[in-house]
């Protein structure tokens, strides 16, 4: 009966019935830990966790992922929402523009409407490079009938950096 089983499975009839089973045990214990290495990698890849830690671990992780997930869905929605009501007239007016500074790097948005007066990226840019930055990015984004810049530049000199208020007067002078 064993040995019908063996050649049932088709496996070379040298093995016995159990050292076929011990074989496919020993592959898949191999198999789990390579799959809990991954995962613990993903998850926590400064240390490695026992097993029940790193199952608690992931699950959380992974609430939290989700939760991050709905979050942003949830921005998008009321962004494109922002951006669907700009066509119907509301009062959010065009263009917006928003500059943020994080030590040495400054990061500037604008949206404008088509209809509007054209501006260049490149007048953008050179703004940016007159007040002593070096430009990382520029990209210019046609949604609709909006036009999205954005500039993304860091300080030549560190120690004396940019002036964002000076950045965004002379954009206002361009803009308007």
């Amino acid at each position: 009966m064993r040995r019908q089983r063996g050649r049932e499975l088709g496996e070379g009839s040298s093995m016995s019935w159990k050292e076929q089973r011990n074989l496919r045990e020993k592959e898949r214990r191999m198999r789990m830990k390579h799959l809990f290495f991954t995962l613990s990698s993903h998850v926590s890849p400064t240390h490695r966790l026992p097993v029940p830690q790193l199952i608690d671990h992931s699950a959380s992780y992974m609430m939290q992922l989700k939760e991050k997930v709905n979050n942003l869905r949830e921005k998008k929605k009321t962004l494109l929402g922002e951006v669907g009501n700009l066509s119907e007239g509301s009062s959010f007016i065009l263009p917006k523009l928003s500059i943020c500074s994080r030590g040495s790097i400054i990061k500037m948005n604008l949206i404008m409407d088509l209809s509007m007066k054209k501006v260049m990226l490149h007048e953008l840019v050179s703004v940016f490079e007159e007040e002593g930055a070096q430009v990382m990015s520029a990209n210019l984004q046609n949604l609709n009938d909006r036009i999205t810049y954005t500039v993304t530049a860091q300080a030549i000199i560190c120690r004396i950096g940019i002036d964002p208020s000076r950045i965004e007067e002379r954009l206002r002078e361009i803009i308007f």
